[in-house]
This record gives C-alpha cells, structure tokens and sequence, in this order.
C-alpha cells in the first residue's frame, strides 16, 4: 500500500508543480518540476534496463510426492556488464498445479562476471505431471520509485507429482491365484527363499538376516536382500475414475485413493505379490526389482488421466479375459456404480475386494449418489464381493 503510494506522488508532484510554475510565472518552481520529471525519467530508465539482459536456470527435483516440500533454486545470470539494482524472480507455475506454502524468492542483484542464486518453496497439492518454462522478473530503480515486470522464458522444467504416500491398516492381503496358502502368506516380508532377486532399502519388518552388509557399509541406509519366495499372491487393482466421481476440492476421492494405493503396493509388494494396474497399462514384469516397481506404480497413479468417459465397471468387464485365474481384484470407488456387483460377480478371480470411500467426507454439499448407499452395498455383498469401508482423510500426510 504505501509503496503504490509512493510510486504514485512524485510524478503528479511534478505535474502540479508545473500547472503552480505556469500559474503563477514562477521559474524556480518550473525548474524544480523539470528536475523531477527528468529523476523519474532516469528511474524508469533504469528500472527498464534492470529486467534486460537476464538469463535464468532452474534447478528442481524431477519428482516429489504431493504434500513433500519442494525448494526451487533460479540462478540468475546478467548479460551485460551494466551494475543492476535488485530484482525479484517470480516463477510461473502451471495454473493446474496447487500449492501451499508458497514461500517468496529473495531479491537479487546479478552482475556480469557473477552468477547469482534465489530459491522459493512450495508443497504440490496434487498429483500429476507439470510443465512449464516461464517466469516473470521485476526491477526497481535504485530509488523505489518504479518497477518494471518482465516475462521471460527459460528451459522447460518438468516435475512429476507422485501421489502422498497415505498409511492406513486395513489387514488387506492379496489372494493366491490358486486359492492355496504361500510362504510369504505368513509374513510381512518376502521369506528367506530359494533364490535372491535383488537389493532394496530397508523397511520396517524386514528381518536382520536379509540386511546386505556390504552394500549397507558403502552406502548412508541400510540394505536387504530380496529373495523369491514361489509366491501366487496376486492384485488387479482398479480405481473409479469416470467423469463426475472425483469428489472434493484439494484432496479429492480420487487423491485419496492414489495414495492410499502407494503405501498398500508397497505392503503387497513385502510380501511377495504380483501387482496390475490393467486400466491403467501397468503390468507385472518379472524379476524386476523392489525399487522399480514401486517407481513405475508411483509414475502410472501420478500421470494417468482422469476423467474418462466409462465406468470402472466397463473397465474391469473390458480386463475380464485377462483377469481369469487370478487372485484378488481390488476396486476403489466413491460414487455408485450400478453395473459394478453384476460384473464382479461374473469375475473368475480368488477374491473381490471393494474399498469405499464417503464422497460427503471430501464434500459434505456433493449430490453424487455414494457407494456408501445401502442398496448398492448390498448388492455388492450378494455378488460375493468384500466391501472395506474406507477412513476419511483429512490432510496429507
């Protein structure tokens, strides 16, 4: 406020001195309008000249999960040799990508012979791939009194928003194709089995004897062995994703399910389970290790579209054929889908599993017909399907 305030006075102070000097015939006060007009001329001047000449770098993690904290550093590059008053950097981030905790970039003052360097934070507030290649730098002159703004392109910058990793305690667990009992049906972790597949970080519940010492001692974190374990355990995973089902606002029905289906992969993953996403094209790959997969489960709930114009019902009946024999199909959905218990019920899989989530804990005022609707549970229960009723999430964690 005062800053507009002062950016405003002195030029219609000049401009009121010069109607006085005319009115009055008075030189000095001509002579003391001229010398202000030419002092704002000159700020305008440099102001101007403090926004030319720039080359920009940006430096960004290619990928974080939504809720992390991502810290952005610019340097700031002067191409002429003229001494620059500060600058301030402001990034242009894609319009579709939410942040919180936006944090200001420092003011800086670049020079020719040396390059200088701002950074700003924020927190993403949604998965999804971003990408842009813009900011916008404001100049001042040396007094305050004028700022110049200025776009500027740079190299495109690419960020991959993976969903927030959200826990939750359901004692879900995959079904074996077979029906039969495994060795890692036991166990939180893939067993001590016949034949080791890779190295990965530890986790929680892995046991002492798996821990690769050799790799441990080279690097900053503990590392284990996996082994194959012979397990059946299998999920086909699918996630209600038509048109008018994503509930909420920032943390959506459909955020909520992404994350929730990166902390269970990795639980699924521990225990030695095969993982599909069909809809989604994500497919097993055998022998492939711990770390990739998880990778590759993170980029597939990070960048697939939505909303799409079918049903998670006419998904899972177009992947019936390739579904046949295998062990447990899981569904996230929000809202009812009438077609869903009929095709679950003509699946010839292990197990249905159906998590349920109450769009009116995202949105209280949404008018979607909830799958928390007790006719539609019913029927979901006659199909023989297992319904999970799934606990609101509040925050990212």
């Amino acid at each position: 406020m005062f800053s507009r305030i002062a950016r405003i006075v002195p030029p219609w102070s000049a401009v009121f001195l010069i109607i006085m000097a005319v009115l009055i015939n008075s030189p000095a006060l001509f002579y003391m309008a001229t010398a202000m007009v030419a002092t704002i001329l000159a700020c305008r001047l440099q102001a101007w000249l403090a926004v030319r000449g720039l080359h920009i770098e940006r430096v960004i993690p290619p990928a974080v999960h939504s809720g992390d904290l991502v810290t952005v550093s610019m340097t700031v590059v002067s191409d002429h040799r003229t001494k620059r008053p500060l600058i301030t950097v402001y990034d242009q981030l894609p319009e579709r990508l939410i942040t919180t905790d936006r944090s200001p970039s420092l003011p800086v003052a670049p020079s020719f012979d040396q390059p200088i360097q701002t950074r700003y934070s924020f927190r993403p507030a949604r998965r999804g791939k971003y990408r842009w290649s813009t900011v916008v730098v404001f100049g001042t002159d040396a007094l305050g009194l004028v700022t110049m703004a200025r776009s500027l392109r740079t190299e495109p910058t690419e960020l991959i928003v993976y969903p927030a990793r959200i826990p939750t305690n359901l004692g879900l667990r995959p079904a074996g194709g077979s029906g039969g009992f495994v060795e890692s049906d036991t166990g939180k972790f893939r067993g001590s089995g016949l034949e080791p597949r890779g190295i990965r970080e530890y986790a929680p519940g892995d046991p002492l004897r798996s821990i690769h010492w050799l790799s441990s001692a080279r690097g900053r974190s503990i590392m284990v062995k996996e082994f194959e374990v012979g397990s059946d355990l299998s999920a086909s995973i699918f996630i209600q994703r038509e048109a008018g089902t994503e509930v909420g606002k920032v943390i959506t029905t459909l955020e909520a399910m992404c994350g929730h289906w990166v902390y269970l992969c990795e639980e699924f993953l521990k225990m030695g389970a095969t993982l599909e996403f069909p809809a989604l094209g994500l497919r097993n790959q055998p022998g492939e290790p711990y770390g990739d997969k998880i990778r590759r489960i993170n980029e597939v709930l990070a960048e697939f579209d939505a909303p799409v114009p079918v049903s998670v019902a006419q998904e899972i009946r177009e992947c019936a054929k390739t579904l046949a024999g295998t062990g447990t199909v899981y569904v996230s959905i929000a809202v009812a889908d009438p077609e869903l218990p009929e095709v679950l019920a003509k699946l010839d899989v292990a197990e249905t599993v159906c998590l349920v989530y109450d769009p009116l804990e995202f949105d209280p005022q949404s008018r979607v017909k909830p799958a928390l609707d007790p006719d539609f549970l019913a029927n979901l229960r006659m199909a023989g399907t297992k319904v999970v009723l799934m606990p609101p999430v509040v925050a990212l964690p």
